[in-house]
């Protein structure tokens, strides 16, 4: 193997596919990147067992490749990147004799050990794919309003993961810690159904790949997910099993109704969450009175904070209900609207957040509440 390349154009993928490589492997060589050129392109593959990533570099005289003979090899993922990242030309030659990989950079010329690239995994076959074509947008909005409700237990595996379920033209995607849940609700084009859960991990590590990305496909098979994003494909397992049945969560009417400006209430939150975190006791209270709604925390040795909100369109019973101010938060940062919409049942049930006017559960957070006796 040898080429040459423009050392910021192999950082870059570099760092794309190092998105895919874990220090906790039970496979040694998954420590590598694995690295093939044939026919005037480059490609790199990087996989931890969970998510694979593979992407390409195609010859052209912007990116300075020139393949010289083809070949391939591993190369230790951290070492191989930081050599790159640290070569003072940007233009580096890359050869290999056997095991040895050469890397010349300006005046730098290293040699470090490689592995056989026969022994690195194959990559994950799709059989009866599911192709769903969507925006980078919307599939970023999904991840950003699902993410913070997945459970980081590994108790329950699923709950681990969001869950997408594909139907009539749509993507519901949802996730819960069976303390609050998450549910968005996308239009997209024509596609066959499918039900799977994603690990939160994966999707991260995508999301991550998406900011210069405008469309993409969706490909979902019984075990896997392959993100087709041009240069690039994204690999993921799924995680087995059935997810929970979570409509009958989402509570169809309230006893109690107001709508707040989502920036005021974040504000005093973060307020309440200094009390209540320095108690130890993260709970906050929202006491709704004739129209009025104060936010408190309760009496402890460190003290409390009592806060008078400006609410509107209140309608219904008087309440007082716990919960978690934490939930709340990402809840707010979750729906990233202006002004927010409050409807609770009990001071014992799930409360819904959704944006102001929503008539639909396109957007839910669903927050449980905390007892308190």
């Amino acid at each position: 193997m040898k080429f040459s390349v423009k050392r910021s154009e192999l950082a870059s993928k570099l760092n794309i596919v190092n998105r895919a490589i874990s220090g906790k492997v039970i496979i040694p060589i998954l420590t590598g990147i694995k690295i093939s050129v044939f026919e005037n392109q480059l490609t790199l593959i990087g996989s931890n067992s969970e998510i694979s990533i593979k992407t390409i570099l195609t010859a052209d005289k912007t990116k300075n490749l020139v393949v010289e003979e083809a070949g391939e090899i591993v190369a230790n993922a951290n070492f191989f990147s930081n050599i790159i990242k640290r070569l003072s030309s940007d233009q580096v030659e890359i050869s290999t004799e056997g095991s040895q990989i050469k890397i010349v950079g300006g005046k730098s010329d290293f040699t470090v050990s490689g592995q056989s690239a026969d022994n690195y995994p194959q990559l994950p076959r799709l059989d009866d794919a599911n192709t769903i074509a969507i925006s980078a947008v919307q599939l970023t909005d999904i991840i950003n309003e699902t993410i913070r409700a997945v459970s980081i237990q590994d108790s329950r595996p699923l709950l681990t993961g969001i869950h997408f379920i594909i139907s009539d033209n749509q993507i519901k995607a949802v996730s819960t810690d069976s303390h609050r849940l998450s549910q968005r609700i996308t239009k997209t084009a024509i596609a066959n159904p499918a039900d799977v859960v994603v690990p939160s991990k994966a999707l991260i590590e995508l999301r991550g790949l998406l900011e210069n990305v405008t469309n993409l496909n969706l490909q979902f098979d019984r075990s896997q997910l392959l993100v087709d994003l041009g240069q690039t494909t994204f690999y993921s397992r799924l995680l087995e099993g059935q997810y929970p049945e979570t409509d009958r969560l989402i509570p169809a009417d309230s006893t109690t109704h107001f709508t707040i400006d989502a920036s005021q209430l974040s504000q005093s939150l973060d307020r309440a969450s200094l009390v209540a975190h320095q108690s130890g006791n993260i709970v906050a209270e929202f006491s709704i009175t004739g129209s009025k709604l104060v936010l408190g925390t309760a009496q402890s040795e460190v003290g409390k904070v009592l806060e008078e909100l400006t609410i509107s369109d209140f309608t219904g019973e008087d309440l007082k209900i716990s919960f978690n101010p934490d939930f709340v938060r990402d809840a707010i940062s979750s729906i990233n609207e202006g002004k927010l919409d409050f409807s609770f049942t009990t001071s014992l049930r799930p409360f819904v957040i959704k944006p102001n006017g929503s008539t639909d559960n396109s957007k839910v957070q669903l927050i449980t509440p905390v007892r308190t006796f």
